[in-house]
């Protein structure tokens, strides 16, 4: 048995795209690279450390002070990423 008109594919109107979209998707796309992939930026990758609990509580405290006062690294990760920076290892 054959689906009413109502519900038929066809009698449903077709949004096509407007002349501008085309041409705004064409100028989107007109200087993108065919083939080759780009440069992907590395990212942080998580590391599991051990520490000492009383050097945890320094660092979150140290964390929360930078946090109020506005100034320095403000989580513990860039706490230890800027002593690892000043210990020499840079951040590729």
């Amino acid at each position: 048995m054959p689906k009413p008109p109502s519900q038929t594919a066809s009698s449903k109107p077709k949004n096509l795209p407007r002349q501008a979209e085309i041409e705004a998707l064409a100028r989107d796309l007109v200087d993108r690279p065919y083939g080759e992939s780009q440069l992907k930026a590395k990212k942080a990758k998580p590391v599991t450390i051990s520490l000492p609990p009383s050097l945890i509580e320094q660092l979150e405290d140290r964390a929360l002070e930078n946090k109020r006062a506005g100034a320095g690294p403000k989580t513990v990760s860039a706490i230890i990423r800027e002593a690892l920076a000043i210990s020499g290892f840079v951040n590729y």
